[in-house]
Order: C-alpha cells, then sequence, then structure tokens
C-alpha cells in the first residue's frame, strides 16, 4: 500500500498569484497523512477548497479563486476525492424542521445524492451475494470502531429491527434516535460514514476543522479510525486544535506561514 501511495497520491501543488499578489508551494505532500495549521485568515480553507476543485475538475468553482494551480500528480479519475466538511452552525434552515448537520446524517444514512448511502450499502449483500459476507464483516468493523468511541457514555450502535430499519443507539435498557445524539456525536458520526463509504477504494480525503463539537479524547483518535476505515486514503486536514496531532503525528504538520512566500 505505501509503494502505491508514494506512486498515485497528490505530492505537490502550487498556487501562483493567490489572492493576486502571493505564492504558494507545496513541496513533498504525505501519501498518508497532512495537518495543516495556521492563524485564522492564513489561507487554510482557501487551499484545501483550492485543492478540492482543482483535483474534482471542478473549473466553475476554481474561478473563484485567484491564480494558476498546478498539482501533481492530477489523479481525479482514478481516486475519489472527498471534502468532509464540518457542522459548526446548528441553525436549522427555517423551511425545514432539522439542522443541517441532522439533514446530511440523514443523507448519509439513508440516501446520499453524492454517492452511496449507509443502507445502499447494506442492501449490496442482496444484489451481490457472494459478497454478503464480506459487506458484513466491513459493517462489523465500522460499528466496532463507532462503538469504541461512544464506550464513555455506555452507547452501542445498532441497526433496529422491523420493516423500517434505521441506525439507533442502545444505552443501557433505552433505544436514542440519531436526532437525540449531541452535535459532537453526529459529528462524529457523519465522518465515520463517509469514511466508511469510500470503501476502502483510494481516495483523498480533504477536511476543515473535524475537531469542531468533539471530545479531546476524540480529536486524538480520530486519525487513527479515518485510517482503519479506509487505509488507501490520503487526508489532507486543516485544524486550529493541538490535540488533533498531539498522539504521535506531529510529523505531519504543515505550517501555513512556510508555504507561502
Amino acid at each position: 500500500m505505501e509503494l502505491i501511495k508514494k506512486a498515485y497520491y497528490i505530492q505537490s501543488f502550487s498556487i501562483q498569484g493567490l489572492w493576486g499578489y502571493k505564492n504558494l508551494n507545496w513541496e513533498q505532500i504525505n501519501p498518508d497523512v497532512n495537518i495543516l495549521v495556521g492563524i485564522n485568515g492564513s489561507g487554510k480553507t482557501t487551499l484545501l477548497n483550492i485543492m478540492h476543485a482543482y483535483y474534482s475538475n471542478d473549473t466553475k468553482e476554481l474561478k473563484k479563486f485567484q491564480g494558476t494551480f498546478k498539482g501533481a500528480p492530477n489523479i481525479g479519475e482514478s481516486h475519489t476525492i472527498a471534502y468532509l466538511r464540518s457542522f459548526d452552525n446548528p441553525v436549522a434552515d427555517k423551511r425545514k424542521s432539522e439542522s443541517p448537520l441532522m439533514q446530511e446524517l440523514n443523507n448519509v444514512v439513508f440516501q446520499n445524492k453524492e454517492g452511496l448511502s449507509f443502507f445502499n450499502y447494506r442492501m449490496k449483500m442482496l444484489d451481490y451475494p457472494s459478497q454478503a459476507q464480506s459487506i458484513q464483516e466491513n459493517i462489523d468493523e465500522l460499528f466496532k470502531v463507532i462503538n469504541d468511541f461512544f464506550k464513555d457514555t455506555n452507547k452501542s450502535i445498532e441497526i433496529s429491527k422491523g420493516n423500517n430499519s434505521t441506525l439507533v443507539f442502545k444505552q443501557d435498557d433505552k433505544t436514542i434516535a440519531l436526532e437525540q445524539l449531541s452535535a459532537g456525536e453526529k459529528q462524529l458520526l457523519l465522518i465515520l460514514l463517509k469514511v466508511f463509504l469510500l470503501e476502502k477504494k483510494p481516495a483523498v480525503v480533504f477536511m476543515d476543522e473535524p475537531e469542531i463539537s468533539l471530545h479531546l479524547r476524540w480529536q486524538r483518535e480520530i486519525i487513527n479510525a479515518i485510517q482503519k476505515l479506509n487505509p488507501a486514503s490520503q487526508l489532507i486536514i486543516s485544524t486550529h486544535s493541538p490535540s488533533m496531532f498531539g498522539a504521535g503525528w506531529g510529523d505531519k504538520v504543515v505550517y501555513m506561514e512556510d508555504l507561502i512566500k
């Protein structure tokens, strides 16, 4: 896997004329984990947005930014390009009864317009009987990862029984629906489900401040969990939290001021 990553994942990225007057040059991008840090306004989110648009071949989005962009290699056709955005504003759309975070979580669980949903994935056991055992083993692994995060509150995830089966949590003898989870719990669950649904295929995953609403232990463990669910992913993460890289990821930290000239 390491040889594949070195050959086929993003290795470098440059921008000439960022914001009309600055140049950015990022060499030797790690094939597994990259953690961007810098003060507010240093350009972390801008860089992630540009790189995501570039590798997604989203020319319309790229036109919003100034500069000339160059990345090596261009892997948009061979890899899934994912952007896991955080939902730091739980205020619901006045036209809808759910917060944006809950809307996104429901999309990923039931019907994901951008790709596979959890229950689409689960139904593949009926469409592809020869893969049923492997699919179930993957689901069991996902649940084990989720339960390890939720063990401090004695919650465990399961699939409810009945015609309208859905994901729920059990806490002692109580059943907890997804909408009853805290914002941090929903955020974590959304991240893990989205990574799981990449199906361990080669992917570049951009993450903008995933620590929002997450407990410190969860911040320390989230990268390991993502790598376990998809070892074929290259992570490019922006963060303000030292907890994200305090558990052995210090050598993966990249400072924005070192990239911009």
